[in-house]
């Protein structure tokens, strides 16, 4: 099996090795928590966004968009 490294902060680390179960690889421990976000459809984050974050988010989506000219018009909110 190929393997990568990963450079994570300090802080990172501690939090991860607080939710490593006795014997649980990093790896391991890395697949328990991905696997259930990999599951997820679309429609499960409907309302995730909302307030200040969402209207930045929102700002910047359009003035991207508004930047790309006519191809901006296949785009619709």
């Amino acid at each position: 099996m190929a393997h990568k490294t990963l450079t994570i902060s300090e802080e990172a680390y501690e939090m991860l090795a607080e939710l490593k179960k006795e014997g649980e690889s990093f790896t391991e421990l890395i697949k328990r928590i991905a696997a259930p976000l990999g599951k997820k459809k679309l429609c499960d984050f409907v309302g995730v966004m909302a307030g200040k974050e969402f209207d930045d988010f929102e700002k910047a989506a359009l003035e991207v968009r508004h930047s790309m000219g006519s191809r901006s018009k296949r785009l619709k909110l």
